[in-house]
Protein backbone atom coordinates (compact mmCIF):
# COMPACT_ATOMS: atom_id res chain seq x y z
CA UNK A 1 0.00 0.00 0.00
CA UNK A 2 1.37 3.40 -0.99
CA UNK A 3 1.81 6.10 1.62
CA UNK A 4 0.72 9.63 0.87
CA UNK A 5 3.35 12.39 0.47
CA UNK A 6 1.87 14.11 3.48
CA UNK A 7 2.36 10.99 5.55
CA UNK A 8 6.01 10.57 4.41
CA UNK A 9 7.04 14.21 5.00
CA UNK A 10 5.37 14.58 8.40
CA UNK A 11 8.38 13.17 10.37
CA UNK A 12 10.75 15.43 8.41
CA UNK A 13 8.77 18.53 9.28
CA UNK A 14 8.73 17.40 12.90
CA UNK A 15 12.54 16.97 12.94
CA UNK A 16 13.08 20.45 11.49
CA UNK A 17 10.75 21.88 14.09
CA UNK A 18 12.78 20.25 16.89
CA UNK A 19 16.08 21.57 15.43
CA UNK A 20 14.64 25.06 15.17
CA UNK A 21 13.79 25.00 18.84
CA UNK A 22 17.14 23.50 19.89
CA UNK A 23 19.30 26.69 20.19
CA UNK A 24 16.99 28.24 22.76
CA UNK A 25 16.92 25.03 24.75
CA UNK A 26 20.68 24.55 24.56
CA UNK A 27 21.23 28.18 25.46
CA UNK A 28 19.12 27.78 28.57
CA UNK A 29 20.88 24.58 29.56
CA UNK A 30 24.42 25.94 28.97
CA UNK A 31 23.97 29.18 30.98
CA UNK A 32 26.23 28.97 34.04
CA UNK A 33 24.73 30.14 37.31
CA UNK A 34 27.03 32.73 38.89
CA UNK A 35 27.10 35.45 41.51
CA UNK A 36 28.70 38.82 40.88
CA UNK A 37 30.37 41.54 42.93
CA UNK A 38 31.14 45.17 42.04
CA UNK A 39 34.73 46.23 41.45
CA UNK A 40 35.92 48.68 44.09
CA UNK A 41 38.26 51.46 42.98
CA UNK A 42 39.58 52.96 46.20
CA UNK A 43 42.57 54.55 47.86
CA UNK A 44 43.45 52.46 50.88
CA UNK A 45 46.40 52.34 53.21
CA UNK A 46 47.17 48.66 53.53
CA UNK A 47 49.11 47.94 56.74
CA UNK A 48 52.69 46.73 56.47
CA UNK A 49 53.51 44.28 59.25
CA UNK A 50 56.98 43.44 60.47
CA UNK A 51 59.01 43.07 63.65
CA UNK A 52 62.12 44.71 65.00
CA UNK A 53 63.99 45.66 68.15
CA UNK A 54 63.64 48.56 70.51
CA UNK A 55 66.56 50.96 70.78
CA UNK A 56 67.01 54.54 71.80
CA UNK A 57 66.72 57.22 69.13
CA UNK A 58 70.13 58.62 69.96
CA UNK A 59 72.75 56.13 71.16
CA UNK A 60 76.34 57.33 71.38
CA UNK A 61 79.59 55.41 71.77
CA UNK A 62 81.84 57.48 74.02
CA UNK A 63 85.62 57.15 73.94
CA UNK A 64 88.91 58.93 74.65
CA UNK A 65 90.59 60.69 71.75
CA UNK A 66 94.00 59.46 72.85
CA UNK A 67 95.02 56.07 74.12
CA UNK A 68 96.28 55.44 77.62
CA UNK A 69 95.62 53.92 81.00
CA UNK A 70 92.19 54.51 82.48
CA UNK A 71 92.61 56.11 85.88
CA UNK A 72 88.99 56.08 87.02
CA UNK A 73 85.50 55.07 85.88
CA UNK A 74 82.69 56.74 87.76
CA UNK A 75 79.51 55.02 86.48
CA UNK A 76 78.00 51.58 86.12
CA UNK A 77 75.72 50.11 83.47
CA UNK A 78 72.16 51.33 83.91
CA UNK A 79 73.12 54.56 85.70
CA UNK A 80 71.20 57.72 84.84
CA UNK A 81 73.57 60.59 84.13
CA UNK A 82 73.23 64.32 83.60
CA UNK A 83 74.90 66.26 80.81
CA UNK A 84 78.44 67.31 81.76
CA UNK A 85 79.04 64.64 84.38
CA UNK A 86 82.55 63.15 84.35
CA UNK A 87 82.21 59.49 83.41
CA UNK A 88 85.86 58.43 83.17
CA UNK A 89 89.39 59.87 83.11
CA UNK A 90 92.76 58.71 81.79
CA UNK A 91 95.97 58.75 83.75
CA UNK A 92 97.21 62.22 82.76
CA UNK A 93 100.90 61.81 83.59
CA UNK A 94 102.01 61.17 80.01
CA UNK A 95 99.48 63.59 78.50
CA UNK A 96 100.50 66.31 80.95
CA UNK A 97 104.14 65.82 80.02
CA UNK A 98 103.29 66.14 76.31
CA UNK A 99 101.38 69.33 76.98
CA UNK A 100 104.26 70.83 79.02
CA UNK A 101 106.76 69.95 76.27
CA UNK A 102 104.54 71.58 73.65
CA UNK A 103 104.15 74.68 75.83
CA UNK A 104 107.92 74.91 76.31
CA UNK A 105 108.58 74.56 72.58
CA UNK A 106 106.05 77.27 71.86
CA UNK A 107 107.62 79.67 74.38
CA UNK A 108 111.06 79.14 72.81
CA UNK A 109 109.73 79.55 69.25
CA UNK A 110 107.85 82.71 70.19
CA UNK A 111 110.98 84.17 71.82
CA UNK A 112 113.07 83.29 68.74
CA UNK A 113 110.53 84.98 66.50
CA UNK A 114 110.63 88.14 68.59
CA UNK A 115 114.43 88.19 68.59
CA UNK A 116 114.81 87.56 64.85
CA UNK A 117 112.16 90.15 64.08
CA UNK A 118 114.22 92.80 65.89
CA UNK A 119 117.40 91.67 64.14
CA UNK A 120 115.59 91.86 60.80
CA UNK A 121 114.42 95.39 61.61
CA UNK A 122 118.08 96.30 62.26
CA UNK A 123 119.06 94.66 58.98
CA UNK A 124 121.21 92.11 60.78
CA UNK A 125 119.43 88.98 59.42
CA UNK A 126 117.76 88.20 56.14
CA UNK A 127 114.03 88.02 55.50
CA UNK A 128 114.30 84.25 55.11
CA UNK A 129 115.62 83.90 58.66
CA UNK A 130 112.68 85.87 60.01
CA UNK A 131 110.24 83.82 57.95
CA UNK A 132 111.75 80.56 59.23
CA UNK A 133 111.31 81.81 62.78
CA UNK A 134 107.70 82.68 62.01
CA UNK A 135 107.08 79.18 60.63
CA UNK A 136 108.63 77.54 63.66
CA UNK A 137 106.49 79.68 65.99
CA UNK A 138 103.29 78.81 64.09
CA UNK A 139 104.16 75.10 64.16
CA UNK A 140 104.86 75.18 67.89
CA UNK A 141 101.55 76.98 68.51
CA UNK A 142 99.70 74.27 66.58
CA UNK A 143 101.45 71.51 68.56
CA UNK A 144 100.47 73.20 71.81
CA UNK A 145 96.86 73.49 70.62
CA UNK A 146 96.82 69.75 69.82
CA UNK A 147 98.31 68.87 73.22
CA UNK A 148 95.70 71.00 75.01
CA UNK A 149 92.90 69.40 72.96
CA UNK A 150 94.15 65.88 73.71
CA UNK A 151 94.30 66.69 77.42
CA UNK A 152 90.75 68.02 77.30
CA UNK A 153 89.52 64.82 75.64
CA UNK A 154 91.34 62.60 78.13
CA UNK A 155 88.22 63.02 80.25
CA UNK A 156 84.85 61.64 79.11
CA UNK A 157 81.89 63.88 79.96
CA UNK A 158 78.26 62.93 79.40
CA UNK A 159 77.24 64.92 76.29
CA UNK A 160 73.55 64.79 77.22
CA UNK A 161 71.16 63.54 79.87
CA UNK A 162 70.69 59.81 79.49
CA UNK A 163 71.42 56.29 80.64
CA UNK A 164 74.58 54.19 80.44
CA UNK A 165 73.57 51.15 78.37
CA UNK A 166 77.01 49.52 78.15
CA UNK A 167 80.39 49.87 79.82
CA UNK A 168 83.15 48.30 77.75
CA UNK A 169 86.22 48.96 79.94
CA UNK A 170 87.39 48.93 83.55
CA UNK A 171 89.63 51.14 85.66
CA UNK A 172 93.39 50.63 85.10
CA UNK A 173 92.71 49.11 81.69
CA UNK A 174 94.79 50.25 78.72
CA UNK A 175 92.64 51.54 75.85
CA UNK A 176 93.44 52.59 72.31
CA UNK A 177 92.49 55.96 70.77
CA UNK A 178 88.81 55.95 69.85
CA UNK A 179 88.09 52.64 71.60
CA UNK A 180 84.51 52.69 72.92
CA UNK A 181 84.30 52.92 76.70
CA UNK A 182 80.54 53.59 77.11
CA UNK A 183 77.30 53.35 75.16
CA UNK A 184 75.06 56.22 76.23
CA UNK A 185 71.37 56.55 75.33
CA UNK A 186 70.13 60.10 75.31
CA UNK A 187 66.82 60.54 77.10
CA UNK A 188 65.75 63.53 75.01
CA UNK A 189 64.62 61.85 71.82
CA UNK A 190 62.91 58.75 73.20
CA UNK A 191 62.82 55.15 71.96
CA UNK A 192 62.48 53.78 68.44
CA UNK A 193 61.83 50.48 66.70
CA UNK A 194 64.06 49.71 63.74
CA UNK A 195 62.60 47.28 61.21
CA UNK A 196 63.83 46.02 57.85
CA UNK A 197 61.42 46.19 54.92
CA UNK A 198 61.70 44.56 51.50
CA UNK A 199 61.69 46.64 48.33
CA UNK A 200 57.96 46.30 47.51
CA UNK A 201 57.07 47.63 51.00
CA UNK A 202 59.69 50.35 51.41
CA UNK A 203 58.33 52.29 48.42
CA UNK A 204 54.97 52.64 50.19
CA UNK A 205 56.36 54.10 53.43
CA UNK A 206 57.00 57.79 54.13
CA UNK A 207 58.13 59.80 57.15
CA UNK A 208 55.11 60.57 59.30
CA UNK A 209 53.14 57.40 58.52
CA UNK A 210 51.34 56.18 61.67
CA UNK A 211 52.27 52.87 63.25
CA UNK A 212 51.05 50.61 66.03
CA UNK A 213 53.49 48.65 68.18
CA UNK A 214 53.00 45.58 70.36
CA UNK A 215 55.66 44.51 72.85
CA UNK A 216 55.68 41.02 74.32
CA UNK A 217 57.21 42.55 77.44
CA UNK A 218 53.99 44.55 77.98
CA UNK A 219 51.13 42.15 77.16
CA UNK A 220 47.71 43.65 76.62
CA UNK A 221 49.09 47.15 76.03
CA UNK A 222 49.20 48.80 72.61
CA UNK A 223 51.66 51.56 71.77
CA UNK A 224 51.53 54.03 68.91
CA UNK A 225 54.22 55.77 66.94
CA UNK A 226 55.16 57.27 63.60
CA UNK A 227 57.84 56.69 61.00
CA UNK A 228 60.74 59.04 61.74
CA UNK A 229 63.35 57.83 59.22
CA UNK A 230 63.29 55.83 55.98
CA UNK A 231 66.55 54.45 54.58
CA UNK A 232 67.53 55.42 51.04
CA UNK A 233 69.83 52.44 50.57
CA UNK A 234 69.68 48.78 51.50
CA UNK A 235 71.46 47.06 54.34
CA UNK A 236 74.10 45.07 52.47
CA UNK A 237 73.98 42.20 54.97
CA UNK A 238 70.21 41.70 55.26
CA UNK A 239 69.19 43.06 51.86
CA UNK A 240 66.39 45.11 53.43
CA UNK A 241 65.74 48.81 53.94
CA UNK A 242 65.72 50.08 57.51
CA UNK A 243 62.75 52.07 58.77
CA UNK A 244 62.79 53.80 62.13
CA UNK A 245 59.56 54.22 64.11
CA UNK A 246 59.50 56.71 66.98
CA UNK A 247 57.36 55.34 69.83
CA UNK A 248 55.06 57.11 72.24
CA UNK A 249 56.42 55.30 75.30
CA UNK A 250 53.50 56.35 77.57
CA UNK A 251 55.99 57.01 80.35
CA UNK A 252 57.62 53.57 80.25
CA UNK A 253 61.39 53.26 80.18
CA UNK A 254 62.01 50.69 77.46
CA UNK A 255 65.10 48.53 77.49
CA UNK A 256 67.15 48.35 74.31
CA UNK A 257 66.74 45.01 72.55
CA UNK A 258 63.08 44.34 73.36
CA UNK A 259 61.23 42.62 70.50
CA UNK A 260 58.46 44.70 68.95
CA UNK A 261 55.80 43.79 66.40
CA UNK A 262 54.86 46.73 64.21
CA UNK A 263 52.10 47.66 61.79
CA UNK A 264 52.71 50.69 59.57
CA UNK A 265 49.77 52.26 57.73
CA UNK A 266 50.99 54.27 54.74
CA UNK A 267 49.20 57.59 54.29
CA UNK A 268 50.15 58.18 50.65
CA UNK A 269 48.63 55.34 48.63
CA UNK A 270 47.59 54.91 45.00
CA UNK A 271 44.08 54.19 43.76
CA UNK A 272 43.68 50.48 43.16
CA UNK A 273 41.03 47.97 42.19
CA UNK A 274 39.75 45.59 44.86
CA UNK A 275 37.84 42.43 44.02
CA UNK A 276 36.69 39.41 46.05
CA UNK A 277 39.33 36.75 46.51
CA UNK A 278 36.93 34.19 44.96
CA UNK A 279 37.01 36.15 41.70
CA UNK A 280 40.70 35.43 41.12
CA UNK A 281 41.16 32.54 38.71
CA UNK A 282 44.32 30.91 37.34
CA UNK A 283 46.79 33.04 39.30
CA UNK A 284 50.37 32.45 38.16
CA UNK A 285 53.50 34.55 38.78
CA UNK A 286 51.45 37.52 39.93
CA UNK A 287 49.10 37.45 36.91
CA UNK A 288 45.52 36.24 37.35
CA UNK A 289 42.33 35.90 35.33
CA UNK A 290 38.98 37.43 36.26
CA UNK A 291 35.66 37.31 34.42
CA UNK A 292 33.78 40.58 33.91
CA UNK A 293 30.01 40.51 33.37
CA UNK A 294 28.45 41.97 30.20
CA UNK A 295 24.96 42.64 31.53
CA UNK A 296 23.43 43.46 28.13
CA UNK A 297 24.61 40.25 26.46
CA UNK A 298 24.36 38.02 29.51
CA UNK A 299 27.93 36.85 28.92
CA UNK A 300 31.34 37.32 30.45
CA UNK A 301 34.70 38.30 29.04
CA UNK A 302 38.08 37.31 30.37
CA UNK A 303 40.46 39.98 31.74
CA UNK A 304 44.06 39.53 32.90
CA UNK A 305 45.07 41.50 36.02
CA UNK A 306 48.23 41.92 38.05
CA UNK A 307 47.87 40.85 41.69
CA UNK A 308 49.23 43.58 43.98
CA UNK A 309 48.35 42.10 47.34
CA UNK A 310 46.13 39.43 48.89
CA UNK A 311 44.07 40.79 51.77
CA UNK A 312 41.69 39.01 54.13
CA UNK A 313 38.69 38.65 51.80
CA UNK A 314 39.83 40.75 48.86
CA UNK A 315 42.64 41.08 46.36
CA UNK A 316 44.19 44.37 45.29
CA UNK A 317 44.79 44.22 41.54
CA UNK A 318 45.84 46.36 38.60
CA UNK A 319 44.68 45.92 35.03
CA UNK A 320 42.03 46.70 32.41
CA UNK A 321 39.12 47.06 34.81
CA UNK A 322 36.66 49.90 35.33
CA UNK A 323 35.09 51.13 38.53
CA UNK A 324 31.65 50.32 37.05
CA UNK A 325 32.53 46.68 36.27
CA UNK A 326 31.06 43.67 37.98
CA UNK A 327 33.19 40.56 38.31
CA UNK A 328 32.13 36.97 38.72
CA UNK A 329 32.45 35.95 42.35
CA UNK A 330 31.17 32.36 42.43
CA UNK A 331 31.24 30.17 39.36
CA UNK A 332 34.48 31.40 37.73
CA UNK A 333 36.07 27.90 37.42
CA UNK A 334 33.24 26.84 35.08
CA UNK A 335 33.58 29.77 32.69
CA UNK A 336 35.53 30.70 29.61
CA UNK A 337 35.72 33.85 27.52
CA UNK A 338 32.28 34.63 26.07
CA UNK A 339 30.42 32.11 28.23
CA UNK A 340 26.70 32.65 28.81
CA UNK A 341 25.79 33.18 32.45
CA UNK A 342 22.76 33.41 34.62
CA UNK A 343 23.21 35.80 37.55
CA UNK A 344 21.67 34.69 40.81
CA UNK A 345 21.52 36.38 44.17
CA UNK A 346 24.15 35.22 46.61
CA UNK A 347 26.91 36.37 48.91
Amino acid sequence: MKKSVKTVLAPVFLAFSILAMAPASVQAVDAVAVTVAPVKYEQRGQPIRNSGRISHKNEMHLSFKTGGLIEQINVEEGDEVKAGRILATLDLEEIQAQQERAASNYEKAAADLERFSKLYDDALVSLQVKQNAQTASDSAAAELQIANFNKKLSVIHAPADGRILKRYAESHELVQPGQAVFLLASSKQGSVVRVGLIDKDIVKVSVGDPASIILDAYPGRDFTGSVSEVALSTDSAAGTFEVEILIDDQGFSFRSGLIARTEITPIATDLQYYIPVESVFKADNGIATVFVLDEEQGTVHEVSVEVVEFLLNEVAVQGSLKASDKVIKLGAPYLNDGAVVSVIDGA
